[in-house]
């Protein structure tokens, strides 16, 4: 009888904890990104990504770009969306997947790669609305 009760309390328990997993959908690019080395050109970067949908006014291939001067070096952030965001994002870290070039060459993307640069440069994290 224990039985009876047991094996649909811990199918129950296993229909639970899946439902309570991790469903963040990955930063949009992600998947266009997954073979890209560091190192690698802007212009090749951005050629593998669909364009994006803000105005051209200080974007780069429709996604905002942020450009810093740090110790002498040319810094730019590209941050890719999903198409379709219309350039307001609620959740940056959600909605958004940062590109770092120096001198025009791919330093990294993602999170944790900004997280990092970020405290190592202070760079910002792009405003709210994110206009072009």
């Amino acid at each position: 009888m224990r039985s009876l009760f047991l094996l649909p309390a811990l199918l129950l328990l296993a229909l639970i904890l899946v439902a309570c997993g991790d469903r963040t959908p990955p930063p949009p690019g992600t998947e266009e990104l997954a073979e890209v080395e560091e190192g690698a050109s802007m212009s090749e970067v951005l050629a593998l990504l669909p364009a994006g949908d803000l105005p051209e006014n200080g974007t780069v291939q429709g996604y905002q770009r942020n450009r810093f001067l740090i110790d002498g070096a040319a810094i730019e952030v590209v941050w890719v969306h999903a198409p379709g965001s219309g350039g307001t994002f609620a959740h940056p870290r959600l909605e958004l997947n940062p590109l770092i070039f120096v001198g025009g060459a791919l330093d990294g993307w993602g999170w944790a790669h900004f997280d990092a640069r970020a405290d190592e440069w202070s760079l910002p994290m792009p405003q709210q609305p994110m206009e072009g």
